[in-house]
């Protein structure tokens, strides 16, 4: 297929006219293209082709659970979120007890195999948000099942992954976190630090054993205090920390997003939907047993925030109605998730030889068309 006419972002981030050829899953040649005989020609003019969106912290969407009970259910998620410009995933697994968790693992494991361009978005990797958590900070988790962190529970996950395993949230101020810390980080697992009630010490302390990341930052973690900066003194000063954000506008400000920007730069924020699967969803299909929505995000029965309701394209369009340009935006929900799963060399910008998830938008970011390695979803 040849893409024709396009304003193309590139893999520096700079935007260039011109055509992109696509053969199987990946991107054959950008440039000034003449369509191949019999090839088949999209014409883009107007249009920008920026890559493919992805979402490293999310726990499902329209009504299915990244940690739902069959490797089937979780291949659906992937489908609804390409329509909305989200190609790639990592499976986010709450704290759970073990059986549930291991379960959880192993359907998306299998399901990330199973994947076939028909299924949508990849799953790309699994985001373990505890269960090795502060209880004091436990947000909208089970407390039931949030443990003190232990290496025999990491080994079981390292191994049930099958190097599927990417992202770990934890509490790093808990009794055994160094271990099981220094061990993620031997096996390629990027450590964030949240759920937290550490000291701006015991942060610092955590990054020299290997926390290179904050899990949806100023969420479950202490406020900044002009006299105990605590966990965000930390992270906001540490320039090789990368910086979630869920940019709902609900669970940060968008004031609170703005400054967060310019204290780190769009190369330190990745920018996070932390979905649960109400999203996508009207009201009339949201079923009883699951919590309920009031506005643009969800929440428990006690007023306690459990989730966006979003998708990451969303977010990304709403830093740019913050003055963020489109490319700078574009960033903060492609190849920096991409480098946060290990996966840039593959995923997260336009460079001939990478993968051909792709999505055709409008000067706001609405979606137009979307490819998944090659093949095309709208």
């Amino acid at each position: 297929m040849l893409i024709q006419g396009a304003r193309i972002l590139n893999d520096r981030f700079d935007w260039e006219y011109g055509d992109l050829r696509i053969v199987e899953d990946r991107i054959e040649q950008i440039g000034q293209l003449e369509p191949l005989p019999g090839e088949k020609v999209f014409a883009a003019e107007g249009k920008n082709l920026i890559p493919g969106m992805i979402d490293v912290h999310m726990h499902g969407y329209h009504g299915i659970s990244c940690a739902a009970k069959t490797p089937e259910e979780v291949k659906n998620i992937g489908v609804y979120l390409a329509k909305e410009g989200v190609t790639g995933y990592a499976a986010g697994i709450a704290s759970s007890p073990d059986e549930k968790a291991f379960r959880a693992i192993r359907n998306n494991v299998i399901a990330s195999k199973e994947w076939k361009k028909s299924n949508g978005a990849e799953i790309l990797g699994i985001h373990m948000e505890g269960p090795f958590l502060n209880p004091v900070k436990k947000g909208a988790m089970n407390e039931k099942a949030i443990v003190s962190p232990s290496a025999v529970t990491m080994r079981q996950y390292l191994d049930l992954s099958e190097g599927l395993f990417k992202i770990m949230t934890i509490a790093p101020e808990m009794p055994g976190a160094e271990e099981v810390i220094r061990m993620g980080v031997k096996y390629g697992v990027k450590m964030s630090i949240g759920h937290t009630n550490a000291t701006y010490e015991q942060t610092k302390t955590s990054f020299s054993w290997g926390i290179s990341r904050a899990t949806h930052t100023f969420n479950a973690m202490p406020s900044l205090n002009h006299r105990q900066s605590a966990v965000l003194g930390a992270v906001l000063n540490e320039d090789t920390i990368q910086c979630e954000l869920i940019g709902d506008f609900v669970h940060v400000a968008p004031e609170v997003c703005q400054i967060l920007i310019r204290q780190k730069g769009t190369d330190r924020i990745t920018l996070i939907s932390d979905s649960c699967e109400l999203g996508g969803l009207p009201p009339e299909m949201i079923p009883p047993e699951l919590p309920y929505v009031i506005g643009r995000a969800a929440y428990l029965p006690n007023g306690t925030l459990c989730g966006s309701i979003c998708t990451v394209a969303v977010c990304v369009r709403n830093m740019m109605t913050l003055g963020i340009p489109m490319n700078e935006a574009v960033r903060m929900g492609t190849i920096n998730p991409a480098k946060d799963l290990g996966l840039q060399d593959e995923y997260g910008s336009i460079r001939e030889g990478k993968k051909a998830s792709l999505v055709l938008t409008d000067d706001q970011l609405q979606v137009s068309a979307v490819w998944v390695r090659g093949k095309q979803y709208m």
